[in-house]
């Protein structure tokens, strides 16, 4: 492993890390700077827009449902907005406009850590077969590959989708399984949970009138490398699963490889 990237420190925005840096196999390595993931951008302070402003983003790839992107739209007050792909539920639609599927599940399902554990699995296991993750998967895929674009990806917390984005990216450049799956987990650091679970349980009581179990939360907060591994089991070859299920071309791949890593 060439390196694993530590959780950069901004004032309102979590999880932030550059993913680049890891080695390909074969040798060389994914570029560092150019790639930064991490979670929504709504808080932004003036200085989190400065320090982000130093990475040239010019691509930002929002995986988050439109009802959250409505409630917490992305702060970009003190420069340009970069251009931005994001999840078209307009091709996945789901029950209600109001509430992403995962905080309907929360709110209105969640009972016990073995109901949260399950749905997790469920949710990484659906998720590169969906049709609005596969659109915008592609569509940042084809523009990374065109521009070389300095990216920002992210959901609501950084980990979950944009973890199995950021896994799909790092195996087309060549990075091995175990470094993808470390750096995945490099999300443990950014937060400690454990001390929030009875905190949220508790505001989430007040607020949806309902008892909520802390552990139960537990699954839903962290990440698990068997969560990961359904959405890289469900793939299947990364190989055919780039070609034939996101629609990226042979081409387009070795533009992605030369555009985002170096000997």
């Amino acid at each position: 492993m060439a390196s694993v990237r530590s959780i950069l420190k901004f004032d309102n925005i979590l999880n932030v890390r550059d993913f680049g840096g890891l080695a390909i196999d074969g040798g060389g390595r994914v570029k560092e700077g150019k790639l930064l993931r991490g979670a929504q951008l709504s808080k932004m302070s003036k200085k989190d827009q400065a320090q982000l402003a130093k990475y040239n983003i010019d691509l930002v790839v929002d995986l988050r449902h439109a009802p959250e992107r409505e409630r917490q739209a992305s702060n970009w007050e003190s420069f340009k907005q970069p251009t931005t792909f994001v999840y078209d539920d307009a091709v996945s639609p789901h029950s209600d406009n109001k509430l992403a599927p995962h905080e309907i599940f929360i709110i209105r399902e969640l009972s016990h850590p073995k109901e949260a554990h399950e749905y997790m699995m469920g949710s990484y296991t659906k998720r590169p077969h969906d049709p609005g993750f596969i659109n915008v998967t592609r569509q940042s895929l084809q523009h990374m590959a065109s521009e070389g674009s300095h990216t920002y990806v992210h959901c609501a917390a950084g980990k979950d989708r944009t973890g199995t984005f950021a896994a799909i990216l790092l195996l087309a450049l060549g990075v091995s399984l175990d470094d993808v799956t470390a750096e995945y987990m490099l999300t443990q650091k950014a937060v400690d949970i454990s001390p929030i679970l009875k905190m949220a349980a508790t505001r989430m009581e007040k607020q949806y009138v309902r008892p909520f179990d802390p552990n139960a939360l537990r699954p839903i907060f962290g990440v698990d490398p068997a969560f990961l591994d359904a959405s890289l089991s469900a793939m299947g070859p990364i190989d055919n699963y780039l070609k034939t299920v996101i629609g990226i071309s042979d081409d387009e791949r070795d533009q992605l490889k030369n555009k985002y890593t170096v000997s």
